[in-house]
């Protein structure tokens, strides 16, 4: 395995003993050191991962004192691993030093680095490439070395900072969700929690984005429930504020999903409105102006009632349909055909004759209009599901029909439209 290192000019002290390198507990379930006194991290990674393996990135001056390093302590100068490519040969040039970097680091083999000697800007310039790097393959990253020193000079600590990597790559997903319910893609996380909330925030955009509420709404505790188990993490605490923004999101979501579905449909398209998607949200509060209507012809009487209950149970109900047809007789009233049932499905359902079938067709239309009819502003709000439409009709087709100036001032007309019509008057009495 690849261990690409920085070097620094630490050499050895004349004042007091070589130090003491020690791996931390997790390490030491995976590996041991061959000794426990190093000068510095140059010679350990040498004598315990095989020189061939080490790829040092280097400055003229580190690598000489390096040279003679290992030369007293390992007795082998090891000038083959000091590749001309990986010499820094400007401490000031940022991309070269990325450059090289980005070489060292590239091809399909994990790989260990370490930053321990790092000297000023090197290990922050790492941590970028690492976490650019991190975003496609995060396996290839085996660890992350740092001797962390314990006691100075004397006695240094291997640790493994790959769980900070992550940390940021977490933060950077939970970032772009709560800005746009999307998941930026990252290959994987080795923590358990981590893994199982971006998994289930990805499925929780694939069914929001795509307007599957029902989906969305069995995914709510899910989410919740990793959420919980990531905050049980005392480091989680550089992206505590993501985590808590959108618990309080899929909360407020749960709570929309408990109501009635034309006011649910109403409060989704208002929030996929704010999160930018235009064509989800009058596709939505298009189907809760049907679902107001549904609700408002069921209520005419008790006979209106039951005739729409024949619909949902037969063998042709279709809740598309229902919202659908509800939505174009209050918008057209007598000039519809039928609601529901058309002529030949209605004679095969209630077993009636073709010209029975037809009266009561037409009977039932007619109470309805009647009611309708009655209800106050019902030519504007024809005029509102009638602009509702066209602008739903419009985004759904590339604008094709014709130029909408300000869509997104048209739609926010037809929120306020909506909330007057359907729930501030309830024209059709719904909530009553």
């Amino acid at each position: 395995m690849k261990v690409v290192t920085f070097l620094g000019t630490i050499k050895k002290a004349e004042d007091h003993d070589v130090p003491i390198y020690r791996y931390d507990n997790k390490l030491k379930e995976l590996y041991s050191l061959k000794r426990e006194r190093y000068v510095n991290m140059l010679p350990l990674l040498i004598d315990n991962f095989e020189s061939k393996n080490i790829v040092p990135i280097f400055t003229e001056k580190a690598r000489k004192i390096q040279s003679e390093v290992l030369k007293d302590e390992l007795g082998n100068s090891y000038d083959e691993i000091f590749n001309n490519e990986n010499l820094i040969e400007g401490e000031k040039d940022f991309y070269d030093i990325l450059r090289i970097i980005n070489n060292a680091t590239s091809g399909d083999k994990e790989y260990i680095i370490d930053l321990t000697h790092g000297f000023r800007h090197i290990p922050i310039l790492a941590t970028i490439s690492l976490i650019s790097q991190s975003l496609n393959n995060t396996d290839k990253i085996k660890h992350i070395f740092f001797a962390k020193e314990k006691t100075t000079g004397k006695e240094y600590e291997i640790i493994d900072l790959k769980e900070y990597l992550e940390l940021a790559n977490m933060s950077y997903v939970l970032e772009t969700f709560d800005k746009n319910y999307t998941v930026s893609f990252v290959a994987s996380f080795e923590n358990e929690d981590f893994e199982n909330l971006r998994g289930e925030l990805a499925k929780f955009s694939n069914y929001i984005l795509s307007n599957s509420l029902q989906a969305l709404k069995n995914s709510f505790d899910i989410v919740l429930e990793y959420i919980e188990n990531i905050k049980k993490n005392e480091q989680i605490f550089i992206f505590k504020s993501s985590l808590d923004r959108i618990k309080e999101h899929i909360e407020e979501l749960k709570s929309i999903s408990r109501k009635r579905d034309f006011q649910k449909l109403y409060e989704m398209s208002e929030v996929l409105n704010k999160k930018g998607y235009l064509l989800n949200a009058i596709t939505l509060l298009f189907e809760a102006i049907g679902s107001y209507c549904n609700e408002g012809i069921e209520k005419i009487n008790p006979t209106i009632e039951s005739y729409v209950r024949e619909f949902r149970n037969s063998d042709i109900f279709n809740h598309y349909d229902l919202t659908n047809q509800s939505r174009n007789l209050v918008k057209i009233g007598t000039r519809m055909n039928s609601y529901l049932f058309g002529i030949e499905k209605a004679r095969k359902h209630f077993e009636f004759s073709e010209q029975k079938s037809r009266e009561y067709l037409s009977e039932i239309k007619r109470l309805i209009v009647e009611e309708i009819e009655k209800a106050q502003s019902i030519k504007e709000f024809r005029e509102f599901i009638v602009d509702a439409e066209r602008l739903r009709n419009n985004l759904a087709h590339g604008n094709s029909s014709e130029e909408i100036e300000n869509p997104k001032l048209n739609f926010k007309r037809l929120l306020i439209d909506f909330k007057r019509f359907c729930l501030d008057e309830d024209i059709f009495g719904v909530t009553k």
